[in-house]
């Protein structure tokens, strides 16, 4: 791994934990928005991560975008700028949610604007108790441009996203449980534990099928029926001839753990 200034990395028994330290809030500036980048594409070309889990050595997860940096576009009016800006953390966040493995946010703390986008690039989200979680950027006078209109939609429907963007609430924990937007509620003492049980037990998964799994959900959740389809059945055939195939079933009929090996 490349050694970075805002993020640390640190790789165990094919887990990758990706932590971000940006003080005093982890504010998405350039500089931390590149380093994402650049940390996404390491772990998704490197075979021994099998899962990566995000998370903020800070009190918040992601306080959102970098408001002076903002402020200084919008200032010079720079729509290059801002453009160059949002999709380098549309890009990032494309990275997580093309990653060929199981991506976890681990939210320890409250998370507005692009760390919300972020997280709901996740597969699976981890929110402790008392943090929040919102997409705030109305009250800015902006939008979510890093993918998160996209993503909300698709996860809680027009109506409720539509209410959410445009009245710049931050929900807490329980609400956003409610509305689906994340997966577990934890307290702050049991959050990073209750996340790695999750990654432990999908990094025993067969790597190829765990791969082939999320592009299929990908492409059930982008293309019509047929299309999908069409996806499974191919990704089915390519599972059937690796040698992690070949071990679960004899596994299977030795009634004894898989060791997949992800070939």
């Amino acid at each position: 791994m490349k050694a970075f200034e805002l993020i640390t990395v640190d790789i165990k028994d094919h887990i990758a934990l990706v932590t971000m330290n940006r003080p005093p809030v982890n504010a998405l500036s350039n500089e931390l928005a590149m380093e994402l980048v650049a940390t996404f594409l390491d772990l998704k070309n490197n075979p021994e991560v099998r899962v990566v889990v995000i998370t903020s050595s800070q009190k918040v997860f992601v306080a959102g975008a970098d408001i002076a940096m903002m402020k200084g576009i919008t200032e010079t009016k720079d729509i290059g700028k801002m453009l160059d800006y949002g999709r380098r953390l549309q890009y990032a966040n494309s990275i997580l949610e093309d990653m060929p493995k199981p991506t976890i946010a681990v939210i320890n703390g409250h998370s507005m604007g692009g760390g919300t986008e972020l997280a709901l690039f996740c597969d699976f989200r981890f929110i402790a108790e008392k943090a929040t979680i919102g997409l705030p950027e109305i009250n800015l006078g902006l939008l979510p441009g890093a993918g998160g209109i996209q993503k909300i939609v698709r996860a809680i429907g027009r109506t409720k996203a539509l209410r959410l963007m445009l009245e710049g609430k931050a929900l807490s924990a329980q609400e956003a449980l409610s509305l689906g937007l994340v997966e577990e509620i934890c307290t702050t003492e049991n959050l990073m534990e209750s996340a790695m049980e999750l990654a432990k037990d999908l990094a025993q998964q067969a790597p190829v099928a765990v791969a082939e799994i999320k592009k299929c959900v990908n492409a059930a959740m982008e293309l019509e029926r047929d299309s999908s389809l069409m996806y499974d059945v191919r990704g089915l055939g390519e599972l059937s001839i690796t040698e992690d195939a070949e071990e679960g079933l004899q596994a299977f009929l030795e009634k004894r753990p898989a060791a997949f090996k992800g070939i």
